[in-house]
Order: C-alpha cells, then sequence, then structure tokens
C-alpha cells in the first residue's frame, strides 16, 4: 500500500462516509417521527461543532503516527494494546456493521425510488422486499469487493463519480423545493394522498402528536443523529497510511470534510422542510413511523419522494432519484474499505492471522475477501432488526469507545510523556497551564458522553434493550481475552512476546 490519497480525494472519503443524501433520508423519515418538534436542520448545525472536538484529537494522532489502523496504533502504543484493540475492534464491528446494512438497504431505500421515477412500481416493490434487498445487497457486495481488491487510485476515481452524482440530484433537489410554489405542491399532494395536508396534521394530532411547534429539547435529544453520521468524520484516519501529505491534509480531509459535510446536510436538510412546512413533514413521519395505517402517502416520506410532489419532469425525477441512489453507493464502499485497513494493522501486529495482512495490487486481498464472506450473514441479521434497536445499543457502545479516545487523549501530557511529545506542536500548546490537547479532549468527552446519554433516555428511541446490550458489550469485551490469548500462544510457541512492538512507535 501507498500514498496516494490527496487532499481532495481525503475530503472526498471522509464526506462519502457521512454521504449527506443518505443521511438525510435517515433522520429527516426516523429523526421526525422519533423527536417531535426537533428542528433537525438545526439539530445537523450544531452537530458540527459538537464533534469538531474529536475530529481535532484525531488529526493530531494522524500526524503524530499516520499508519492504517488508526486509534488501534496510537491507543496501543499510548496505553495499553488492549485498550487500543477494544476501542478499534468495536469501531471496527459498527463499521462492518452499517457496511451489512447500507448494502441491505440499498434496494428499499434507494432503489425503490429510483424504479419509481421510472414508473416500475413491480420493480420497486420487488427492491423493497426482505429477499429482494438481499439479493440486490449480495450483487453490491461482489461488485464492492471487486472494486476495493483493484487499490486506491481506482477507488478514488469511483468516489469522485459518486460525489459528482450525489451533489448534482442534490442542487436540483434544493432549486425545486425553493422554487415550485406552495399551491402547486399542495394540489399534487392532495391528489395523491386524497385529504390535504391539513387534515395530516389533524389526524397525527389527533393521535398524540405533538409536534407543532419547534422545541429546543427535542433538538438537542435529535443530536444523536448528526453524532451518527458526523462521528464518521475522522475516519481517514484509518487509511493515514495510504494518505499524501499527511501535516496538510489530515486538516483538510478530517476538519474540513466534518464542515463541507455539516453544510451539505444543513442545505439539504432544510430544504426538505421546505417542501411541505415543518409541521407537515414532522405529522406525515409520525405517522409512517407510528400509525402507519393512517399514512396517507403510496409511497415513504423519504425525501426523494417528495420530489413526486414538485414535479412530473421525468429527466427531473430521474436525476433527484439517480443522486439518492449514487449518494447511498457513494456511503458504502468506504466502510468495507476502512475495516479492511484496521484488520491490516491487527494482522501486522501479529493479533490477527498473518494471511489477512498479504498486499497485492496495492490492497490486502484475503483480508477483503474474509470480510465480504462475514457481511452476508451480517446482512440477513441486520435486515431483522428495527433501526431503533441498532441505533441506541450499538450507538452508545460507539460513543463509549470514542470516550475511551477522548480520556485517553485528555489525560495523554500526564500519563505518557514520551508519546505526548510525539505529537504535532499545536497540541502541546498551553492555555491558562493546560496542554490544547487535554482541553481538546475534555470537550469532547463531555460531548460525547451528553450524546450517549440522550440515546439511552430520550423514550422514543426505546432505550437500551438487554439482549442487544449484552450482545454490544461481549463484543466490545472480546479483544481482551483475544490478546491474552495470542500472547500467550506467540510466547509459548513461537518464543515471541507481542507485547514488546507496543513499546514502540511504528515505522514510517
Amino acid at each position: 500500500m501507498v500514498r496516494t490519497l490527496g487532499a481532495f480525494d481525503t475530503l472526498n472519503l471522509n464526506i462519502s462516509m457521512c454521504s449527506p443524501p443518505q443521511g438525510v433520508l435517515w433522520a429527516w423519515t426516523w429523526g421526525a417521527a422519533m423527536f417531535p418538534g426537533a428542528l433537525l436542520s438545526l439539530s445537523y448545525f450544531l452537530g458540527i461543532f459538537a464533534v469538531l472536538p474529536i475530529a481535532i484529537i484525531y488529526v493530531l494522532w494522524v500526524i503524530a503516527m499516520p499508519r492504517s489502523g488508526g486509534d488501534y496504533v496510537w491507543l496501543s502504543r499510548a496505553y495499553h494494546p488492549i485498550v487500543g484493540f477494544m476501542v478499534n475492534f468495536f469501531l471496527t464491528f459498527v463499521m462492518l456493521n452499517w457496511y451489512a446494512m447500507n448494502l441491505q438497504t440499498t434496494g428499499p431505500f434507494f432503489l425503490a425510488s429510483f424504479f419509481r421515477a421510472l414508473g416500475m412500481n413491480e420493480a420497486a416493490e420487488w427492491a423493497s422486499s426482505f429477499y429482494g434487498s438481499l439479493v440486490i445487497g449480495i450483487l453490491a457486495l461482489f461488485l464492492y469487493a471487486l472494486l476495493t481488491l483493484y487499490g486506491m487510485r481506482i477507488f478514488s476515481w469511483f468516489l469522485r463519480l459518486f460525489f459528482g452524482l450525489s451533489i448534482l440530484g442534490t442542487i436540483i433537489y434544493i432549486l425545486l423545493a425553493l422554487s415550485t410554489p406552495p399551491t402547486v405542491i399542495a394540489q399534487n399532494f392532495a391528489k395523491v394522498a386524497g385529504m390535504d395536508t391539513g387534515r395530516v396534521v389533524a389526524v397525527a394530532t389527533s393521535l398524540g402528536f405533538t409536534g407543532l411547534t419547534i422545541s429546543i429539547l427535542a433538538t438537542l435529544l435529535a443530536l444523536v443523529f448528526p453524532f451518527q453520521n458526523y462521528s464518521w468524520a475522522a475516519f481517514p484516519a484509518y487509511v493515514a497510511g495510504e494518505i499524501k501529505e499527511i501535516k496538510r491534509n489530515a486538516w483538510i480531509g478530517i476538519v474540513g470534510g466534518l464542515f463541507v459535510m455539516g453544510a451539505w446536510y444543513v442545505l439539504l436538510g432544510q430544504s426538505v422542510y421546505q417542501v411541505l412546512g415543518f409541521e407537515v413533514h414532522s405529522a406525515l413521519t409520525w405517522l409512517w413511523q407510528w400509525h402507519p395505517d393512517k399514512y396517507p402517502l403510496p409511497y415513504p416520506p423519504y425525501p426523494q419522494n417528495y420530489a413526486f410532489l414538485m414535479t412530473d419532469n421525468p429527466i427531473l425525477l430521474f436525476l433527484i432519484a439517480l443522486g439518492w441512489l449514487a449518494s447511498g453507493i457513494y456511503l458504502t464502499p468506504p466502510n468495507l474499505l476502512i475495516v479492511s485497513r484496521n484488520v491490516f494493522a491487527w494482522a501486522v501486529d501479529g493479533l490477527a492471522p498473518h494471511w489477512l495482512r498479504e498486499v497485492k495490487r496495492g490492497s490486502p486481498v484475503y483480508n477483503i475477501v474474509a470480510l465480504s464472506i462475514v457481511t452476508i450473514p451480517l446482512m440477513y441479521l441486520v435486515g431483522l432488526s428495527t433501526y431503533q434497536v441498532m441505533i441506541v445499543n450499538t450507538f452508545f457502545f460507539m460513543q463509549l469507545a470514542l470516550i475511551i479516545v477522548a480520556l485517553g487523549s485528555m489525560l495523554l501530557p500526564y500519563t505518557n510523556k514520551r508519546i505526548f511529545e510525539t505529537l504535532p506542536g499545536m497540541a502541546k500548546r498551553k492555555v491558562i497551564g493546560v496542554p490544547v490537547i487535554t482541553i481538546v479532549g475534555f470537550l469532547a468527552f463531555i460531548l460525547h458522553s451528553w450524546v450517549a446519554y440522550a440515546a439511552i433516555t430520550a423514550p422514543a428511541l426505546g432505550g437500551l434493550q438487554l439482549l442487544s446490550f449484552l450482545f454490544n458489550l461481549a463484543v466490545f469485551l472480546i479483544p481482551i481475552p483475544w490478546y491474552l490469548a495470542v500472547r500467550w500462544y506467540r510466547l509459548r510457541k513461537e518464543g515471541i512476546d507481542i507485547s514488546l512492538l507496543y513499546k514502540e512507535i511504528p515505522v514510517e
């Protein structure tokens, strides 16, 4: 593997991991229903600054140790290999889990709308079905594995193409939302739904809907959604061994990428409200989620489906649907890419079989094939789960992993001065006698603790579920016996103490 990613490619990889049209679909459909009264565009604006501290932390660490594997490499050297392995193992599990979910939802969320835009309603129904979605996901998995096997140059060009298609669909959607007269949208809605928009709000209100006015508390609780998306903003760190001019491009890719994706989320998300208005959109998503028998539209309230209310121009409908489909494709392969680099880092240190680090054509070939095979049963399992269960239980432990990163960074000047001295100058500057890395780490700790608490206490999310909680806890703790068993085996059978590897900073 070589350093081929420039500034734009690093930034583009970052944005792709959060793919704004895809994220807007999730948040403006489920978030609006779970947190009535939340102004999600404001949640996503605030989320930029709330996630900024953890993004800065990852930049500083990347510059100090620009290696594949990200936080696994840093924390294992700064504290203990078990700490680094636990954090990285769980985040790798999350990325692989979401890779499986993104594959499985390509059909119902994106291809279905694309088929509807072409008038292929039967194909849309098939793509939305459980087994149809699995077939589509498996085909996509095969193609993404091939793409990842052929190295970063082709991968980067792929991301550039789908960035362009996603942004094109976004621009057309926003312009339509701003230019289509409300009377036209209201007429089209009444024709399709069989009732006017006022009736939708009345029905929802009669059933207990309370989101007619904007609530600051709901908006803050809904930060769980931008945290879910933006928490990926630091993940180019996991391919740091393939980024050129790391001292500059880490800032552009991670922090710059956070602001670019944030602006994209806010502008596109606000335009969703522009179509039907805050009250009607919130009421629609609430009915679809909690009272589907009262939901009036023949298709889900996904933002791209609102295009049918704004225009009947087949070219515009096609381009908007293509843009959202492209955003789902744009998002998915980077998960496999980053997971493969983490597993590669484990194999380099001897925590995973050596064949998982074998590189051909610039990629860890057997590593990618093995991960693709594991993803197939995961697709089936996530297809049976609910979004609420996944977001609460997995998201809570994801935030716990990032809290450990924040705490480790905050305490570094006092626990490991040797590693602290390897950080860039900015991290070591002092404000009122306190190193910048400590201040930023403290801020990240507070913010990620808040959103973890919000996720498990928000009634709309249903709280932690025991079985799912225990499963995620087990995944989080697996690295402890894994590391101890590997260390014992290597020492007993090969006479090699792998713990000594972690006393040195890995070479360039």
